[in-house]
């Protein structure tokens, strides 16, 4: 691994990105750190287990339920209970303090369903509980991790098609914070930005969020954060990404932003607009990779890495490490499942910051 001092990364971000003068002119002087403290982060998206983009391109509501039948069969063949343990496998290698998972979903069925009726009644058998599988896996795992924030963003029920009739299947989607148990968490914030993705033509909205908290680690505050931004059409990601700059912009404690941002450093806009506020991006290249965080093949089943772009990221703010050490998990041949499957269609990121 690669140590670097952080005046070193943050000169040549300012330099090869965003301009001196640019972030210079937003950065709070961070608060005095303790000597000999170390603090490790992880964010990881963990994979509803399928793709969403043949739904989203139906015509007409009555496409649908066929469409969400495949998406229902590729996620129950994507394996998120096994999956989860290569998740928690990771996690326990590098026990970072705090984590902030992405795509934690719940899913739940109705049968028959009542969709085309009106939906009077939502569905509530549950089928898959990503949270609990995880938290289960963690536990199984010797790790005591708690829930120290979540926000819930999607929550859309549509019909399903089967060999007997029509059921309803109903998908909420969260952001976690996860904290080790000798984490002492407070402030606890969760919200979901303005700027949100409409879909006329299945009556859909797909609100994005995020989660905050303060973690006291050695008697060291820091606000935690962790999102989720808009996948599909830039001018909300950038919406989005303004929002949450905004909402941050008084914090006076050192911020560890955690996420998947969706947008490719070092080129994406909002990637820039992060910078711009005074925002560093932790990772190092290494001689281990590139930092690479997506996108394995929708069916997770490719014996090749296909990770191709950098959208996973986590930012530092008011802060100032000595040293920061960075690398992705769950992107190496030795993590895939007996079965083929990747643990996720992303890479997790850690990163280790002393002071």
């Amino acid at each position: 691994m690669l140590k670097l001092k952080i005046a070193l990364l943050i000169l040549v971000l300012l330099i090869t990105v965003s301009g001196c003068e640019r972030i210079t002119d937003t950065v709070i002087t961070p608060p005095e750190q303790p000597e000999d403290q170390s603090l490790t982060v992880m964010t990881y998206n963990v994979y509803v287990g399928s793709s969403a983009e043949p739904l989203l391109n139906v015509q007409e509501l009555l496409q649908a339920p066929a469409e969400v039948a495949k998406m229902y069969a590729n996620v129950m063949a994507s394996d998120f209970p096994n999956r989860a343990i290569g998740i928690a496998k990771s996690i326990k290698e590098h026990n970072p303090h705090v984590i902030g998972l992405q795509e934690i979903s719940l899913i739940r069925r109705q049968s028959p369903g009542d969709f085309l009726a009106g939906n009077p009644t939502l569905a509530e058998e549950v089928v898959l509980d990503y949270l609990q599988l995880l938290m289960d896996a963690l536990q199984a795992e010797g790790l005591d991790y708690k829930i120290a924030a979540q926000v819930e963003n999607l929550d859309v029920e549509m019909p399903l098609v089967t060999d007997t009739g029509l059921d309803d299947i109903r998908l909420t989607d969260y952001d976690v914070i996860l904290a080790r148990s000798d984490v002492e968490i407070t402030r606890q914030v969760t919200a979901n930005y303005d700027s949100k993705l409409n879909i006329e033509k299945l009556n859909l909205e797909n609100p994005r969020g995020y989660a905050a908290v303060d973690a006291t680690i050695a008697g060291t505050s820091y606000h935690i954060v962790n999102t989720h931004l808009e996948a599909l059409i830039e001018s909300i990601r950038v919406s989005q990404t303004q929002e949450l700059v905004d909402l941050l912009s008084n914090e006076t404690l050192p911020i560890i932003l955690l996420g998947d941002f969706n947008t490719r450093a070092t080129e994406g806009t909002g990637y820039n607009i992060l910078l711009g506020a005074g925002y560093v991006d932790v990772w190092q290249m290494d001689s281990e990779g590139t930092g690479n965080t997506c996108c394995q093949d929708d069916n997770i089943l490719n014996e090749i890495s296909d990770l191709t772009v950098r959208i996973d990221h986590i930012y530092v703010r008011n802060l100032n490490p000595t040293s920061i050490v960075t690398h992705t998990v769950g992107d190496k041949p030795g993590d895939r499942l007996a079965s083929g499957l990747w643990p996720s269609d992303h890479a997790g990121v850690v990163a280790q910051l002393e002071f």
